[in-house]
């Protein structure tokens, strides 16, 4: 994980106070602060991806919310800072969950012919490691909820050939969200429809073969799936200012994607 995004994992204004003591002692509260974390880049490491298990009354269904860890930008990998936002709701007010939750946090998304298996995305093998893990465990788990989280508040650009670089329109980069069944596709747009989400969303129908971002493999795997996932046109440029997702875009549709997680547990 490079340095800035540990002050990514500080996104929610509610936990800027905690900051309050590094301010500088003055009444113009307009100054501009710069935080600087240092570090250093590191070659041919081993990666690994993770999991984050919260059992369930139902032991023997699960969820499986998962992301990719590593991206060139702060939209490409903010999926992980979703997944930590709801497991802190989680602990924080102490929920419980019918079903048990397996939260993936997936290395090797940018390294597919090392990390995936037979060129498919880098959860392929975080699915097999954990099938494994389940039948050591004597585990047999049914599958009752893929749920992706990929690229979250991204801004519309468009391509100026003109200038040669990319222009804000002042929207919203539509967020686009797989749903591999009927039951899904309902279940998105009712939570859609009863929340205030900023941003523009479109319901897509999967093909096995057709498939963008770490959402694949579930489905290949027998999966029903939902999957949150935006395509902004500097998705895989180098970090800058146009790879900077909206916080209050990214925050709301975090609620989006919790909510589901929720009502996804009550139906399932």
């Amino acid at each position: 994980m490079r340095s800035r995004n540990i002050a990514w994992i500080i996104w929610h204004d509610k936990l800027l106070s905690r900051f309050s003591t590094i301010l500088p002692d003055s009444a113009d509260t307009r100054q501009v602060l710069r935080l600087t974390l240092t570090g250093q880049y590191e070659t041919n490491v081993i990666t690994k991806s993770f999991a984050v298990l919260v059992p369930g009354e139902n032991r023997g269904k699960q969820i499986l919310i998962n992301t990719h860890t590593d991206g060139p930008n702060d939209i490409e990998e903010n999926g992980a800072i979703a997944l930590l936002t709801v497991l802190h709701a989680i602990k924080h007010d102490n929920l419980k969950f019918k079903n048990t939750l397996v939260f993936g946090f997936v290395s090797g998304h940018f390294q597919i012919p090392q990390s995936g298996i037979e060129g498919r995305q880098a959860t392929s093998r975080f699915l097999r490691d954990l099938s494994m893990y389940e039948t050591s465990q004597h585990l047999e788990m049914k599958k009752a909820l893929g749920l992706t989280v990929e690229h979250l508040g991204g801004l519309d650009y468009v391509d100026s050939q003109k200038e040669n670089k990319l222009i804000a329109t002042e929207l919203y980069d539509p967020l686009y969200v797989y749903a591999s069944t009927k039951e899904n596709r309902d279940l998105v747009l009712k939570s859609l429809s009863g929340t205030n989400v900023s941003g523009r969303y479109q319901i897509l129908k999967p093909r096995k073969n057709a498939y963008f971002g770490e959402g694949q493999p579930l489905y290949q795997d027998g999966w029903p799936t939902i999957s949150f996932i935006g395509m902004p046109l500097a998705l895989c440029q180098m970090a800058s200012p146009i790879t900077e997702p909206d916080i209050q875009s990214m925050f709301d549709q975090t609620k989006l994607i919790f909510q589901i997680l929720v009502a996804s547990d009550h139906q399932f």
